[in-house]
């Protein structure tokens, strides 16, 4: 079902100024974000023993919630306490990654994708002047896809995807009120579940659309300079949301990838782009 187009075409020129025209609205839509991962067409985008290769980069901004908070100080004192929960206002992580996907059955995909993150966050945790700015860290991600129905009579498919990404974040947190910097870890494994429709628009363009499920779960580890230990867990869902995207065929091969998904936790913005032999 796949149809091959020329950059010079004015029908596929002007789709390209329609999708910019649709990031345009994604990015003025909502304030409040998670940096959740691009999931693609809820279908096997690939034939059976067919490859693909892609880069797809997303950013997002949310409120994190620390629950179950412990401190110790191995140092000096053998004995723990409990800590309040906290809330990190604006969160913001970016991901980048380099992505594969398999075609090992009929109308189902494997995909993995390996990649880099970066995130910070202001003065939310102790509200001492705070500024948290990560390195780079390592972000991986994995799932199946799979086309359930094909109604070629409608242009349609009918498929699903699970998804798991874990993401680690880890930088100095330093504060107008200390000497040296505290250290801060953060890992988060996050799972997204959606269903949905392709439809396969004339001229090489895609588009689609479903519900999906978000579960994320994690914890953040703090080290203060004088010793202190202080950990907090993360864990929410389920979270419900909708996406939708669109995919351009550039070529035969190469395909660009726009998607924007929201739930009440969420508005975030995903772009990519994938090679298919």
């Amino acid at each position: 079902m796949k149809r091959a187009v020329t950059l010079i075409d004015d029908g596929i020129i002007a789709k390209i100024r329609l999708m910019g025209i649709v990031v345009i609205i994604v990015n003025l839509a909502g304030s409040t974000a998670f940096a959740l991962d691009p999931m693609g067409p809820p279908r096997a985008a690939v034939s059976e023993g067919q490859f693909s290769f892609g880069a797809d980069i997303s950013y997002g901004q949310t409120d994190l919630k620390l629950t179950g908070g412990k401190w110790a100080n191995p140092n000096t004192d053998p004995t723990a306490g409990t800590l309040l929960d906290r809330t990190i206002k604006d969160f913001e992580a970016t991901k980048l990654y380099a992505t594969a996907g398999y075609g090992f059955a009929e109308n189902w995909e494997a995909f993995l994708g390996i990649g880099a993150t970066k995130a910070e966050f202001g003065d939310d945790l102790w509200n001492s002047g705070e500024d948290f700015d990560s390195g780079i860290g390592l972000g991986v991600r994995g799932g199946v896809k799979a086309t359930i129905f094909d109604l070629p009579e409608f242009d349609m498919q009918l498929g699903a995807i699970v998804q798991l990404n874990w993401a680690n974040y880890d930088g100095k947190l330093v504060t107008s009120q200390q000497v040296g910097p505290d250290f801060v870890d953060l890992d988060l494994i996050e799972m997204q579940i959606a269903v949905g429709a392709t439809y396969f628009w004339e001229d090489g363009l895609t588009v689609y659309a479903g519900p999906f499920l978000h579960y994320f779960s994690g914890d953040l580890e703090q080290l203060d300079v004088t010793g202190f230990e202080n950990r907090w867990d993360i864990d929410e869902g389920p979270i419900w949301g909708v996406y939708l995207g669109a995919l351009l065929d550039l070529t035969e091969n190469y395909v660009v990838n726009i998607e924007y998904q929201q739930s009440s936790d969420a508005n975030v913005l995903c772009a990519g782009l994938l090679f298919i032999y």
